[in-house]
């Protein structure tokens, strides 16, 4: 990256590099305008190098372990290798469509102005719009001190040197069930806490179900509706430099527990600090997340913010989408319409993924529906798999017969959900997969097993 910009004037300035910023500052390139864009770290940001791309190649690394028993320095050193190529890419991505790149910290001076702050001075740049993509951080106790050692977050977990033979991970989101199969897989001893009553509460409870139970077979000891208190270091009677921790049970019984690492993953605060919002009068929330209308505009119409930064559903692929939609209403006024028919994807393992509504939405609003079920047990490419546990679900409404949901857990779950997107997005019902033929074997056929099962449930009711 450049440490200066070569110009002074833009009609976009992008401040981070993330999903969200990479993709707005590639739309407006592709519209015809000069682009700015200005990285305080390394080009990619944090879902390239501490986030999306190093934790879902480690799940990889670690399902691959089965068969060449990896290292955890091994897999570290290809998580790095996958960092280095994707940030290559991202580059290049940006060379190609002459987007200049600027490392330095980016605040605003004012609406349409920003400071550029690195190691060869300070540097001024004027933009018609600007865009906010800082995305958010590891929320951090003050009272704690996170060493590296014993005491880790999701980003500095992934400088993690050696293999601890227990983990404690302390929040049972998406990052920390994540991470809690990744390292159960790898061999390591794993207990998940949360103090809520369940685990991920925005599936699919039946999917869910599915889940408890392979991180029971796994071995993930987890704790719900339980609390923590006085963590702290101390060395064991080998000498080797352990966590403690006291537990506290649903009933109130409280232990004192010792871990060789803990993984802190209770949630995350915008990058908003040092932007110096206030000389555009713009305000983050107490969340740390900065508000803007349905074009992603902040309180400063010509400022627009995209990504984590904004709050949910602060994913990678939303993220893209947003800055992509934000700088088509900034360029040729296009008003931003998110599709409704997005899917979220759960890189445990196994994988999840869904797309629509859930059976409790369906039933809170007195909506018939049927169940299509397709086991992957029962498909030819399942048995090949050894998949024994994954299945795939679709919601079909009792009355027109469109599909309203799908929902996947097993192998391959992030990829087949795209059919399921693709068919709500047209408004299919259930008779197109009945209608159309698939590959076989394949797991996509899942699709027209559950659909055969929802039929016969249509035509008993």
């Amino acid at each position: 990256m450049a440490k200066r910009p070569q110009s002074d004037s833009y009609d976009l300035i992008v401040i981070g590099s993330g999903p969200g910023g990479h993709r707005a500052a590639v739309q407006a390139a592709k519209l015809g305008k000069k682009v700015l864009i200005v990285e305080k770290d390394e080009m990619g940001g944090a879902s390239l190098h501490l986030g999306t791309i190093p934790s879902k190649t480690l799940r990889e690394r670690a399902l691959a372990a089965k068969y060449d028993q990896s290292s955890i320095a091994d897999i570290m050193e290809r998580t790095h290798k996958v960092i280095d190529e994707e940030r290559s890419n991202t580059e290049e991505h940006f060379r190609r469509n002459s987007i200049e790149a600027v490392c330095g910290l980016g605040s605003f001076v004012d609406k349409h102005t920003v400071k550029i702050e690195n190691a060869e001075g300070t540097h001024l740049a004027k933009a018609k719009i600007i865009l906010i993509a800082t995305g958010t951080r590891p929320r951090r106790p003050v009272d704690l001190v996170f060493d590296g050692e014993t005491l880790f977050d999701s980003d500095s977990i992934l400088k993690l040197n050696h293999q601890p033979k227990t983990l404690l991970i302390l929040g049972a989101g998406v990052i920390g069930c994540e991470y809690a199969s990744i390292f159960a897989r790898m061999g390591v001893a794993v207990t998940l806490l949360d103090g809520r009553a369940d685990l991920l509460a925005s599936i699919d409870r039946e999917i869910i179900g599915a889940l408890t139970r392979q991180f029971e077979k796994f071995g993930i000891d987890l704790l719900m509706s339980t609390q923590f208190s006085n963590i702290a270091v101390k060395k064991s009677p080998e000498g080797r430099t352990i966590a403690t921790i006291d537990i506290t049970s649903e009933g109130g019984y409280t232990e004192s527990k010792d871990f060789d690492a803990i993984l802190y993953c209770l949630g995350r605060t915008g990058n908003h600090e040092k932007l110096n919002l206030a000389a555009i009068g713009v305000a983050a929330d107490n969340r740390g997340s900065i508000p803007v209308n349905s074009d992603y505009q902040t309180a400063t119409p010509n400022v627009y913010a995209v990504g984590d930064i904004i709050g949910a559903p602060a994913l990678a692929a939303s993220s893209a989408e947003q800055g992509r939609l934000a700088m088509l209403h900034a360029f040729e006024n296009e008003k931003a319409e998110f599709p409704d028919t997005f899917p979220y994807g759960i890189y445990t393992i196994p994988e999840i993924s869904s797309v629509g509504v859930q059976e409790a939405e369906l039933q809170a609003k007195g909506i018939q529906y049927v169940v299509g079920k397709a086991p992957y047990p029962i498909l030819a490419r399942g048995k090949m798999l050894e998949d024994e546990f994954g299945f795939l679900k679709l919601l079909v409404h009792k009355r027109t017969r469109q599909i309203m949901g799908v929902h996947v857990i097993g192998t391959s779950a992030t990829e087949l959900v795209h059919i399921g997107q693709v068919a709500m997005a047209f408004g299919a019902k259930v008779d197109f997969f009945i209608d159309n033929v698939f590959n076989y074997p394949t797991l996509a056929e899942a699709y027209k097993v559950a659909a055969l099962n929802a039929e016969s449930k249509l035509n008993r009711s």
